[in-house]
C-alpha cells in the first residue's frame, strides 16, 4: 500500500489513472494491466503486478480471478508470495479467506484450477508455518476435504448431510501425519 502512495502521490493525476484502470480492468483485466503499463503505474514484471493486484481493493474478485488462473500464472505465483499466513492456525479460515479471492462460482474455475490453486496455497500455508511439521500434501489434502464437507453441507439435492465424526474417519485416511488425537 506505500508503495502505491508513492506511486500516486507523485502523479498529479495518480488517483484519476489509478480510478480508470480499475474500470477497464473490471470489463477487461487484460487492457487493464496494460492501461497500467502504458501510464508507467506497474512494469511488465510479475512481481510489481501481483503487488497492485494484491494491494488493490476496489478490483472485481472474478475479474482478478479470471486473470491470475487464466492468463498470467507467474502473477499468480507472485500475488500468493505476498500472502502472510504466519501464526494462522485455524486452516478452515484461512483456506476460506484465500478462496474469496478466487470465487470459483463466477471465474468457472475448472477442476485443474482449482488443484493448482490448493496446491500453491499449501505450499504458502506451510512456508509460512513450519511448526506444526505438515507437509503440503498434508494441507493439500484437509483443504480438499474442507471443500468437499462445505459441499456436502451446502448442496441442497445431497439429503444425508456427513457428520463430524464421518469427516474425521475420512480426512484419517489421507492425512497419516497428523496426530489421531
Amino acid at each position: 500500500a506505500e508503495y502505491w502512495e508513492a506511486v500516486v502521490s507523485t502523479q498529479s493525476t495518480g488517483y484519476l489513472l489509478m480510478d480508470e484502470a480499475q474500470l477497464i480492468f473490471s470489463i477487461n483485466p487484460l487492457k487493464g494491466i496494460e492501461y497500467l503499463q502504458d501510464n508507467g503505474i506497474v512494469t511488465a514484471r510479475p512481481d510489481d503486478i501481483a503487488l497492485y493486484l494484491h494491494s488493490s481493493k476496489k478490483l472485481k474478485k472474478e475479474e482478478l480471478c479470471t486473470y491470475l488462473v487464466n492468463h498470467r500464472r507467474d502473477v499468480l505465483d507472485e500475488f500468493i508470495q505476498l500472502e502472510d499466513y504466519t501464526n494462522q492456525a485455524v486452516l478452515p479460515n484461512v483456506l476460506r479467506n484465500f478462496l474469496q479471492n478466487f470465487p470459483a462460482r463466477h471465474c468457472k474455475l475448472s477442476q485443474e484450477d482449482l488443484g493448482l490453486l490448493l496446491q500453491k496455497f499449501s505450499a504458502r500455508y506451510v512456508h509460512c508455518n513450519p511448526t506444526p511439521g505438515l507437509s503440503r500434501e498434508t494441507v493439500y489434502n484437509i483443504c480438499f476435504s474442507l471443500m468437499l464437507l462445505g459441499a456436502d453441507l451446502t448442496h441442497p439435492l445431497i439429503k444425508n448431510k456427513m457428520s463430524k465424526r464421518e469427516f474425521i474417519r475420512n480426512t484419517r485416511h489421507v492425512t497419516p501425519e497428523v496426530d489421531q488425537d
